[in-house]
């Protein structure tokens, strides 16, 4: 693994969010492991099967972009409502 932990944002992965590079995971999923269900760093790696340098980075990025991760949290709660409310409308 590099010393160099990069978070990108490319339009054709993640619709652009920023991630991790070389992967497919989120600095909004991490930093809502760790801020918001208090995992340890650890635990994040383990379950998303990172090292912890990457983890570290993602939640750096995280606390220093505040603004638009709350933009990126209510775009998927948003998300996650419209489903819900046309998994209701099928019934």
């Amino acid at each position: 693994m590099s010393s160099t932990v990069q978070v990108v944002k490319t339009p054709d992965v993640l619709h652009g969010k920023p991630r991790l590079e070389g992967t497919r995971v989120s600095v909004l999923q991490i930093g809502e492991l760790v801020r918001e269900r208090e995992w340890n760093l650890h635990e994040v790696a383990d379950q998303l099967d990172l090292d912890i340098d990457q983890v570290r980075a993602a939640t750096e990025y995280y606390d220093d972009h505040p603004e638009l991760m709350e933009t990126l949290r209510a775009q998927k709660e948003a998300r996650q409502q419209s489903a819900a409310s046309h998994s209701r409308a099928n019934e």
